[in-house]
């Protein structure tokens, strides 16, 4: 009887010690953003004219999406384009302005078999320079100015993203033309849909996860300007749309991202120090409102991937756990001298 009760002590504290071990080895991990993919060990694409518009490493996000506005009771609505004259030089490659690239610091929560990203991230657009993040560039100048300009004066100035813009009726009669502008750009990486983590599959060096349903992007910080000229329609001109509108905290789609790859280095091996690069993939959707001279609805698609690094040491087990541990140590100690006691007594 004294033999089963020790073993089934036995047996309870070897589960909360696998338990405690579990949780000691959870940490969230503060990872650097790779702008150009050097550092995580991607490739860039050359900065070649062949490649204009292409880029396949570091962290990147393309804007895509539409505008949508009523007037008098009529909606004209377009999707976004490249704004003109923002080709840039082909000898350096030009990703075009519906493309920025990213830093600044990726928050993931790391165990040995799972990922979860708890927000809190600050990933930072660059501003457009009409050149790949490997080739230093001025800043390009996009329409509109900051705050959308005044009615029919546009303006410009340096942004993240600039689109162009043709409003169209649902019978394709131009409403308005002219351009937008997002500034100041923010964006966190968080679950969604309730889904706290996903899964990292494979061993420990190279593992995967799943980005689709669990994932989503939303803007901490960013201003759309906007500026259209109204078009003549039946020699009656429609109004000017301009304004400025914050998508900061805008509700955010789940993700459709894809596979995502966690890789892991060790470097030290006695102090358990690891080297981390991270990779994912992000396409999520959110629509926002704005009122401006006329009130417009937003919908936009980021469309790319983050790629990050860090260097991580292994947390040492905690005293509860070695205590626990010592515990385990004297368990068949003090179960042989009980055995002892059980047959002298017999």
């Amino acid at each position: 009887m004294r033999s089963t009760r020790i073993r089934a002590f036995q047996g309870a504290a070897i589960a909360v010690i696998l338990g405690l071990s579990q949780v000691s080895s959870a940490a969230v991990v503060s990872f650097t953003v790779d702008t150009t993919g050097g550092a995580t060990g991607l490739t860039p694409i050359a900065n070649t004219a062949a490649n204009i518009g292409k880029y396949a490493a570091g962290s990147f996000l393309t804007l895509s999406g539409n505008i949508s506005a009523s007037t008098n009771g009529v909606t004209a609505a377009s999707t976004f384009g490249v704004t003109a004259g923002s080709s840039g030089s082909f000898s350096t490659g030009n990703p075009g302005s519906l493309t920025s690239y990213y830093a600044g610091t990726l928050l993931a929560n790391v165990t040995p078999t799972s990922i979860a990203f708890p927000g809190g991230s600050s990933l930072d657009a660059s501003v457009y320079t009409a050149h790949y993040p490997e080739v230093s560039g001025a800043a390009v100048f996009l329409a509109p100015q900051s705050g959308g300009g005044a009615s029919g004066v546009p303006g410009s100035d340096p942004a993240d993203y600039g689109a162009s813009i043709t409003l169209k009726t649902p019978s394709l009669v131009v409403a308005a033309s002219g351009n937008a502008a997002l500034r100041n750009a923010v964006a966190d990486i968080s679950q969604t849909g309730g889904i706290l983590s996903q899964a990292l599959i494979g061993t420990p060096g190279t593992q995967t996860f799943t980005t689709t349903g669990n994932l989503g992007v939303a803007l901490t910080d960013g201003d759309l300007d906007y500026n259209l000229k109204g078009a003549v329609i039946l020699g009656q001109t429609a109004p000017n749309i301009f304004g400025t509108g914050s998508l900061a905290g805008a509700p955010i789609g789940v993700s459709a991202g894809g596979v995502g790859t966690l890789t892991t280095v060790i470097v030290d091996p006695i102090r358990q120090i690891e080297n981390l690069m991270l990779t994912v993939p992000i396409m999520s959707t959110f629509t926002e409102e704005i009122t401006g001279s006329t009130a417009i609805t937003v919908a936009i698609t980021l469309t790319g991937q983050v790629a990050a690094y860090a260097t991580y040491q292994v947390p040492e087990p905690g005293s509860i756990v070695m205590l626990i541990f010592g515990g385990l140590a004297l368990i068949p100690l003090g179960y042989r001298r009980l055995r002892k006691q059980y047959v002298d007594q017999a």
